[in-house]
């Protein structure tokens, strides 16, 4: 499908080989120095950095940075079953929000954050060696491609700072400070502004360009009041209006055309993961989630794991002519599906029998129940408990790892950003523009259009929720909306001093540089 990849490790050997020579080398009849001209061949030698987001350690990864965003919400929960999933009591600690400062995903999202920092600062010094250190005599291609990876080490800090607070900046020339949150949020502010002017004004698929840098910025000005205790609201709004007075993206007519098997250049995915079952892994939700039993039925060559699921209360969330409750599988597990094309979506058209699965002595039939009665059962008689989520589209005959691509930021949220903006700055009230832009959303899905009395705060968190399910983006939200201590199915209300709204920063991290980080409080 997406075979660009030979060719970008290709340019990224010619990269790593321009570090230490600087000789006109000859590649084929094309010297080096000749070949970076333009933002598309920059692009190439950037890729290293994008690489960072896919893989099996990466953004979606499920014991990494996404569990940190996911795990932790009201969206999701992953019970043991039998002796599956227990995995030393990591995935209960981060539901219950008991997490410490040593806990594996809690590491584990340090290092995918950091290490795309630091693949960032890699392309950059390559950049340099290619064009030369004068960056006065740079083309500007030169300058674009160094802009981009600019932007994208900024939106790396970006989820570091968001997830643990204060951190340090590594912009590859400061020692290693820790900054505070505030002084974080100023320096990505800047590099975003300065470097946004700088890269292509347009659409290019998986890349950080104007309206890329614009979406990362509303969303900074989004959660500022969480990040530095001033609110920007109308700095949110004003991002959210460049990327709708721009016409770079629109609204699909159809919902789930964002989460297709073949999903790339879709007009509402504003930056994505490029992912692609063979040569770019990671997108794995169609067997973390799904039931041992369904790998026969959709065909897959691998097997299914069982593990995360949705809340009760959170699919109860949707209400039944909601054409998004589709994204989540319930009731029973036929043996025949008849269309490959609508058996997500479409599960009506589902013939045959009910499955059956043996474990153990026990035999019964599978039926995915949404109500979830306990998260650790050692005989796994909760084995289908629990709404499964499958909003990306299913291949038939898959192994592992997806082609669809992971849509980072979706044109759908920005509608909404620019509602809940309106609706801040109105003291919660929503106007006819704030109206507008959630039921353009709200609409879509088959639903009744909001009345301003309707779409209150509490509405448009649920809202957000239903329509960026799993997208990762919940943490925030709960943050933002004051709703992240409370208690859900099996996570008691957080202490009052709120300490959980940050993670600690790892033991490894503070050890590895004594004296330089001072721990988050409550840890």
């Amino acid at each position: 499908m997406k075979k660009i990849y030979t060719v970008i490790l290709a340019v990224l050997g010619l990269g790593a080989v321009a570090c230490t020579d600087l000789s006109p080398e000859v590649y084929t009849d094309v010297r080096k120095e000749d070949y970076f001209q333009t933002p598309a061949q920059f692009s190439t030698l950037i890729a290293n950095a994008y690489s960072q987001l896919a893989g099996e350690y990466g953004y979606i990864y499920r014991e990494g940075f996404w569990s940190l965003q996911e795990y932790t919400s009201d969206a999701v929960i992953v019970p043991t079953r039998g002796t599956d999933w227990f995995d030393a009591g990591v995935p209960q600690a981060m539901h219950k929000h008991t997490w410490g400062s040593n806990t594996r995903d809690v590491n584990n999202g340090w290092s995918f954050a950091f290490g795309g920092v630091t693949k960032c600062n890699t392309v950059i010094d390559n950049i340099h060696t290619i064009a030369g250190e004068d960056e006065s005599t740079w083309s500007d291609a030169a300058k674009a491609g160094l802009a981009e990876a600019k932007i994208l080490r900024a939106f790396y800090h970006l989820l570091a700072m968001d997830v643990y607070g204060n951190v340090h900046i590594d912009d590859g020339e400061r020692e290693v400070k820790q900054y505070s949150r505030k002084e974080v949020f100023d320096w990505i502010e800047q590099e975003l502004l300065t470097n946004a002017a700088l890269v292509d004004d347009g659409v290019r698929y998986g890349s950080m360009t104007r309206p890329v840098a614009y979406m990362i910025l509303a969303k900074l000005y989004l959660n500022a009041e969480v990040y530095t205790g001033t609110p920007m609201w109308d700095k949110a709004e004003e991002y959210c209006d460049k990327i709708i007075n721009g016409e770079y993206y629109g609204l699909n007519e159809d919902y789930f055309d964002s989460f297709k098997i073949s999903n790339t250049n879709n007009k509402e995915i504003i930056f994505p993961i490029v992912f692609d079952g063979k040569y770019a892994n990671g997108n794995m939700f169609h067997v973390m989630t799904q039931h041992y039993a369904m790998r026969d039925v959709f065909g897959f060559t691998t097997d299914c794991w069982n593990g995360p699921c949705t809340l009760e209360s959170f699919y109860n969330k949707y209400s039944d002519n909601d054409k998004r409750k589709a994204q989540w599988f319930v009731g029973p597990v036929y043996d025949t599906p008849t269309d490959w094309n609508t058996i997500i979506y479409h599960r009506e058209n589902w013939t045959g029998n009910v499955v059956e699965w043996d474990h153990g002595e026990s035999h019964f039939k599978v039926i995915i129940d949404p109500k979830v009665t306990t998260i650790q059962d050692p005989t796994a008689a909760n084995s289908c408990e629990g709404a499964r989520f499958v909003k990306f589209e299913f291949e038939n005959g898959i192994a592992h790892h997806a082609d669809s691509d992971f849509p980072i930021y979706r044109y759908a949220d920005v509608l909404l950003m620019k509602a809940e903006a309106r609706m801040r700055q109105n003291n919660g009230v929503a106007d006819d523009i704030a109206l507008k832009c959630v039921n353009d959303v709200h609409t879509r899905a088959g639903l009744a259009a909001y009345t301003a009395a309707e779409l209150t705060y509490d509405e448009l968190l649920d809202e957000r929720g239903r329509e960026l399910a799993w997208e990762g983006h919940r943490r925030d939200d709960l943050i933002r909306f004051g709703k992240y201590g409370d208690a859900w199915e099996f996570k008691d209300v957080d202490a009052a001093d709120n300490h959980t709204y940050l993670f600690p920063i790892p033991d490894w991290v503070r050890d590895g540089a004594p004296g330089v980080y001072t721990q988050n409080p409550g840890y």
